[in-house]
């Protein structure tokens, strides 16, 4: 192998134009070169070889069998170097943008961090503005303009939002590993109600959707107490204030650690997550970027053990 990188490369790029022009003196012309010096360019590269590249002829060259193979791997190295100055020039242009992006606390709390760490790192120059509201707040601010796209519960209504179904979220039961309830495998609603129960104040989706799977049970929701956020909730359960039906993906390391039980339950049907656009907004190259990041994470922890034991236990 040749020590000097650079020089490997300008022999292969005068190599390359060679062969292209079947002409030394066009070839020079064309990488502004003397005949000369682009002559032992070639000469180098024969003798690193150990093979002659070009026949050469009173009037033409043309490429030998060994030439032939080389050339052939040179123009797919350069096809390369081609679209990684495309992908580079794509980069440049999401250094320099900002991206705004508006989604709830769950999401906010759960999924993101790891994608918008990624993204961080790859994209720093990038200005990030996050904002955290309710899911049904989201879409207004769709249609405002306000954010570049959202991450809500699905579905959108509205003619001018488009809508992308990204993951299914499943809620569970959280309680003490010393609850009555812990021991289940599943619950039902009616096993629910039995219990103080602790739930997100009213006006969250999270709250709306968990009050029509009571009423569809023939129930009626009361909560023992009403909380802001499911960290508070989380915390409560902990102490033994009640119970509480919570994301799965929100539980997953008190879980694993023994601090709560987690218990599947039937009757609560799993909740559209997805993406959120202007019908008539242009999606930026910050946002396509971290949408890449978003739904490779997604793909990823499908894979999971978590996640097959949510599908599985639909």
């Amino acid at each position: 192998m040749l020590q000097n990188a650079s020089m490997d490369l300008y022999q292969l790029r005068g190599f390359f134009e060679i062969a292209r022009e079947r002409s030394f003196t066009r070839a020079a012309d064309k990488l502004f070169l003397t005949q000369p010096a682009i002559s032992l360019q070639i000469k180098a590269l024969e003798e690193e070889l150990g093979e002659i590249l070009f026949e050469r002829m009173r009037k033409n060259i043309r490429l030998t069998p060994a030439g032939e193979i080389l050339y052939r791997r040179v123009q797919e190295v350069f096809d390369r170097l081609e679209v990684a100055r495309e992908e580079i020039a794509t980069l440049q242009q999401v250094l320099r943008g900002r991206l705004v992006i508006g989604t709830s606390d769950t999401n906010c709390t759960y999924l993101l961090p790891g994608p918008l760490q990624q993204f961080r790192e790859q994209y720093a120059g990038v200005e990030l503005d996050i904002h955290n509201r309710m899911s049904s707040e989201i879409g207004h601010m769709v249609l405002d303009h306000t954010v570049d796209f959202g991450l809500a519960t699905l579905p959108a209504r509205h003619r001018d939002l488009v809508s992308e179904e990204l993951f299914e979220r499943s809620d569970v039961l959280i309680c003490r590993p010393d609850h009555p309830l812990a021991r289940r495998n599943y619950v039902r609603l009616q096993d629910v109600v039995e219990f103080p129960l602790l739930a997100l104040e009213r006006g969250s989706t999270s709250r709306r959707l968990l009050e029509e799977a009571f009423i569809r049970a023939n129930l009626e929701l009361q909560p023992a107490m009403n909380l802001a956020s499911i960290e508070v909730i989380k915390r409560f359960v902990e102490i033994g204030m009640g119970i509480a039906l919570v994301p799965r993906m929100a539980v997953e390391k008190e879980a694993e650690s023994g601090l709560l039980r987690s218990v599947r339950v039937r009757g609560l049907e799993p909740r559209i997550i997805g993406l959120i656009e202007h019908r008539g907004r242009r999606r930026s190259p910050a946002a396509q970027a971290f949408l890449d990041i978003l739904r490779d994470h997604i793909g990823k922890i499908r894979g999971d053990s978590h996640w097959k034991r949510q599908e599985t236990e639909k």
